[in-house]
């Protein structure tokens, strides 16, 4: 018989190895929780560096895919130590676009991890999601913007099927400053920006405050519990954002050829609707309410000097 060697509360934190996922390990191991919680990472790659790394913090790592979700909580039991063990709290995040993603991969998966967290006594769910409008974002779907539906159809899911065996909390964040690196993916939402939301301000969140927020909301599920949590740590234009960037790393953000993203829109619908409704529509984080929760919260400066990958630390 196998026989669970901790008593600590389990934490399952999905996309572990990716920036939100990474984020939210991160700040649970900042807040300590690495003393009093297990945290499991699921990942695709166990042999990756990243992955290493966090096995190297006393993180349990395993290897998983969210197209077999009942596998994965098989495993993290095993790791556990058998079928009997528990698991605590899950962390849900999917992607949408990218790497054969959709909004109904998306969908399927984000659903499939609510029913077998709750065939398996979760008690506390935190669901990644996005913010669509405020206050609001709940009741809006914005059907154009196909991940944006599958977000609403997950969340609406969640609320209806947890009910009172199982607390949730909903996070909201924007656009994120993380997806600018070097190269070309910086290239390409800089362009995206301007082509699409023009001289609108978008509203921006470092990967590192979301964590902040997961990682509270299981270490104060209390607080937490039935909550939807908007994220934004800054609000600039495009032109905004460059003069940042060119007065911390010495130039403007790079961008490329007009007629190069638009086609990218094109040839991938979704993410051309999304930045059509930065411009349109947009996001509505009330960015100082968010600063009276998290003394921490990062602008886009703080951003590019403290967690960017354009200025050596």
């Amino acid at each position: 018989m196998s026989i669970q060697f901790t008593n600590q509360k389990s934490i399952l934190v999905t996309g572990a190895t990716g920036k939100q996922g990474g984020a939210v390990i991160s700040a649970l191991l900042e807040a300590g929780a690495g003393e009093t919680h297990t945290i499991l990472a699921v990942t695709r790659n166990p042999a990756a560096a990243s992955a290493k790394a966090l096995e190297a913090q006393g993180v349990k790592v395993f290897k998983g895919d969210l197209n077999d979700v009942p596998a994965i909580f098989a495993s993290a039991k095993s790791v556990l130590g058998g079928s009997a063990a528990e698991i605590w709290g899950v962390y849900s995040v999917q992607t949408a676009i990218g790497q054969g993603a959709s909004a109904e991969s998306e969908e399927r998966q984000g659903k499939a991890l609510i029913d077998e967290a709750l065939a398996n006594n979760v008690k506390h769910f935190v669901y990644s999601s996005i913010d669509r409008g405020g206050d609001s974002s709940y009741d809006n779907v914005f059907p154009q913007v196909q991940h944006f539906k599958s977000k609403y159809n997950i969340e609406h899911y969640l609320v209806e099927k947890a009910k009172n065996q199982m607390t949730w909390t909903i996070l909201r964040p924007v656009a994120f400053m993380d997806n600018m690196t070097p190269g070309m993916e910086t290239k390409i939402m800089a362009t995206s920006w301007r082509v699409a939301v023009k001289e609108k301000p978008l509203q921006l969140v470092a990967v590192k405050d979301v964590g902040y927020f997961a990682a509270q909301s299981f270490l104060r599920p209390q607080d937490f519990a039935s909550k939807e949590v908007p994220i934004a740590g800054d609000e600039l234009t495009l032109d905004e954002a460059s003069a940042v960037f060119k007065r911390k790393v010495g130039t403007e953000v790079p961008e490329t050829f007009q007629f190069l993203v638009r086609f990218l829109h094109w040839m991938i619908a979704d993410f051309g609707a999304m930045y059509r409704w930065f411009h349109t529509d947009g996001f509505r984080v009330n960015i100082d309410s968010v600063k009276r929760q998290h003394s921490g919260l990062l602008n886009f400066e703080e951003w590019l000097e403290r967690e960017s990958k354009f200025i050596q630390k």
